[in-house]
């Protein structure tokens, strides 16, 4: 979800371990050079999804540690083959927490129909980030938490 820290988490883990990390977002920005809100403008909401799918499929073990967009999730394919080679770990973080963080006015670009809230769309992920993700980590905790949080389960 929007908000719930992939990115921060993601490239906290990898400056801390020195893995390899991508943010699929920064992936479909730099193939359009555009912004994903700017690349929903001109193509769709379904575009974006489509975008995201496919620099999902063409990703490997070869990166360590993978911050998807929120909308990853809408793609069976794409979360069938993330979990080929890696943990699909959910940033469980309060729907408040979320609205807190995601200014109201702000530009994400955010892979859904225009007119639905942050609530709404929260509301229609969580079932699949629930279905998908093989963890679940506390989004309310701080960075230096949740990234005990995954070593833990790194460690398992």
């Amino acid at each position: 979800m929007a908000g719930c820290g992939k990115s921060t988490i993601g490239a906290a883990i990898s400056k801390k371990f020195n893995l390899s990390f991508i943010d699929t977002d920064h992936l479909i920005e730099n193939k359009f050079k555009m912004s994903l809100e700017n690349i929903k403008k001109k193509f769709g909401y379904e575009h974006v999804r489509s975008a995201e799918e496919e620099v999902i499929l063409a990703l490997n073990s070869s990166t360590e540690i993978i911050s998807t967009g929120g909308s990853a999730v809408y793609s069976g394919l794409s979360m069938k083959h993330l979990k080929s080679f890696s943990k699909i770990i959910y940033i469980n973080t309060p729907l408040e927490t979320i609205v807190e963080r995601i200014d109201a006015g702000q530009e994400r670009g955010l892979a859904v129909p225009d007119g639905l809230s942050i609530s709404d769309i929260y509301n229609e992920r969580r079932p699949l980030y629930e279905k998908f993700s093989e963890h679940v980590v506390d989004g309310s905790k701080t960075v230096h938490e949740i990234i005990e949080e995954i070593q833990n389960i790194n460690n398992e």
